[in-house]
């Protein structure tokens, strides 16, 4: 996935502001300290996103290896506070850390192999939030001993504990052959 990179723009056009600055004099100058500013702010906005980004892409690097069979790097992007909650394919509300870990270690002794990556994602962040959104594409799982191929609308919720984005939610469609599975 690719940030868009509007700044790029607003960065070409510094020099022009500086120039501005120095040959219009006083309004030259706050014309120049206002894009200045503009490109600072969207650089900040972009670093925070960028982080974000980082946990939503470590959670879905994780699904695959838990696909593999190992649950470890996907746990690793968790909270393990109590009032994390996952409502995944099994059809299943699963609260706090130890239930949240129990199920992704069950998912994990499934081995469905595959590889699961997502479309149409989109980021909302707030202070101390963020919310990813995405449709979540598995390809080449076996369940049950049956191939299955997915298409899940899926939302992530994210929270900053100290200086990290830790996943505090994530709610998946319903898989029919993991419902099977309770």
């Amino acid at each position: 996935m690719t940030l868009p990179r509007p700044s790029l723009v607003l960065l070409a056009s510094l020099p022009l502001a500086a120039a501005i600055a120095f040959s219009a004099g006083c309004q030259g100058r706050m014309a120049a300290a206002a894009i200045t500013r503009h490109v600072m702010n969207e650089n900040k906005e972009q670093k925070k996103l960028a982080t974000l980004l980082q946990a939503h892409d470590a959670f879905y690097s994780g699904l695959n290896e838990l696909c593999a069979g190992n649950a470890d790097a996907v746990l690793a992007v968790w909270s393990h506070a109590a009032d994390v909650t996952d409502f995944g394919p099994d059809g299943q509300k699963h609260v706090g850390w130890q239930a949240v870990e129990a199920q992704f270690r069950k998912e994990a002794g499934m081995k469905m192999g595959g590889s699961v990556s997502c479309e149409d994602v989109r980021f909302v962040e707030g202070t101390g939030w963020g919310i990813s959104t995405c449709t979540e594409v598995g390809r080449g799982m076996i369940i049950e001993g049956k191939p299955v191929d997915v298409h899940f609308r899926s939302t992530n919720v994210f929270r900053k504990e100290g200086d990290e984005w830790r996943m505090v939610h994530h709610h998946t469609d319903p898989s029919v052959p993991m419902e099977s599975k309770k």
